[in-house]
């Protein structure tokens, strides 16, 4: 929410950084916990049955005003194609949202029939983890008129819509000091529900993250990276500590990597011990993994930053068999978001080879 400014020295320019926070999310107004949406109608049942599995990862970029003007129709427009695919008989029975905070974003997964909703932290659940002595840079050069001082004004902006029973919710706020920048406005973080997916040996943990943004942060980038790394260990953690090795589990989000090496060397250490990339080994196999022909999956490889990854364990293997992106970009080059939201298509069950 944006009640006016805070602290004596807020001006214009911390207004300027919330408008730049299209980089950060934050929790969509409504309830923190897991709730039943919609009519539990449109599953996909013959599909369930054979261990048939589609997630989607997808920043929608739903920033309220005054931080972005005009994402209204484009909102309501996502949750439209959503309840399309539904009606097909194709939507994807797990959506990861990041940046899902406007009243619109929220409104999605009810207009597009989904039982189950949850969000991330909110703006209210700040991590007040005291900073080590490696990160005082972050901390004693903290900018006010980058929005590093002033406090959580916004949530998390995650939020997983299932069509399956959520049964449990863990969620991570970063410390407050590990952030950067415009970055900082938002209690950025780590949403983590276990579903009870038709097919699968047990809960499956879905994860969804968003992690600081580089350039668009606002701040030099090494200060940006900074950040950047104590959030990934944090996520790191956050994961070892509320996923168990031989749990099935699958991670997305905007990982906000790119192509920094230092970024992609972070996550390359292993968030999801043991996990598959979803979208580099869909376009790595193109014999056994249907990929659509379309620049759309080339784009979100180039960008680099809209990852999701999958895992099975001893007793259930999932396997990857299909890839699409059904909010890609329109034959005039316009989309629905300043992202392109992707799914990727499974198939649960069998023990591994």
């Amino acid at each position: 929410m944006f009640v006016g400014f805070r602290g004596s020295g807020a001006s214009l320019a911390l207004l300027m950084a919330v408008t730049a926070l299209g980089v950060s999310g934050a929790a969509a107004p409504g309830a923190t916990g897991h709730r039943a949406i919609g009519r539990a109608d449109g599953l996909r049942a013959s599909l369930a049955a054979n261990g048939s599995l589609t997630v989607m990862s997808y920043n929608v970029e739903g920033l309220p005003a005054p931080a972005r003007f005009g994402r209204s129709a484009s909102l309501e427009r996502i949750g439209s194609r959503l309840a399309d695919l539904r009606r097909e008989g194709r939507q994807p029975n797990v959506v990861l949202f990041q940046e899902a905070f406007a009243a619109e974003a929220g409104r999605i997964a009810s207009k597009a029939g989904y039982r189950y909703a949850v969000d991330g932290p909110t703006a209210g659940e700040a991590n007040r983890q005291p900073a080590p002595a490696g990160a005082a840079m972050l901390v004693d050069q903290a900018s006010h008129l980058k929005g590093e001082d002033d406090g959580k004004w916004l949530g998390s902006g995650l939020r997983i819509l299932s069509d399956y029973p959520i049964t449990k919710v863990e969620r991570l706020a970063f410390p407050a000091w590990a952030c950067a920048g415009y970055d900082c406005l938002a209690n950025k973080g780590a949403l983590v529900v276990w579903v009870n997916v038709p097919g699968a040996a047990g809960p499956v943990a879905f994860i969804d993250t968003h992690l600081n943004s580089r350039v668009a942060s606002g701040v030099a980038k090494a200060r940006a990276d900074m950040a950047y790394a104590y959030q990934v260990d944090a996520l790191r953690q956050f994961i070892a500590d509320k996923v168990p090795p031989g749990a099935i589990a699958f991670l997305g989000g905007d990982f906000n990597s790119g192509k920094a090496a230092i970024r992609r060397e972070d996550l390359g250490l292993g968030l999801l011990p043991d996990g598959r990339n979803s979208l580099l080994e869909a376009l790595a196999d193109e014999r056994d993994v249907s990929v659509p022909d379309s620049s759309d999956t080339q784009a979100i490889l180039q960008r680099g930053k809209d990852w999701l990854f999958y895992r099975g364990n001893s007793r259930c293997r999932v396997a990857l068999t299909g890839f699409d992106v059904p909010f890609g970009r329109a034959p005039d080059g316009a989309s629905l978001s300043d992202h392109l939201g992707y799914e990727a298509h499974y198939r649960l069950g069998g023990r591994p080879t």
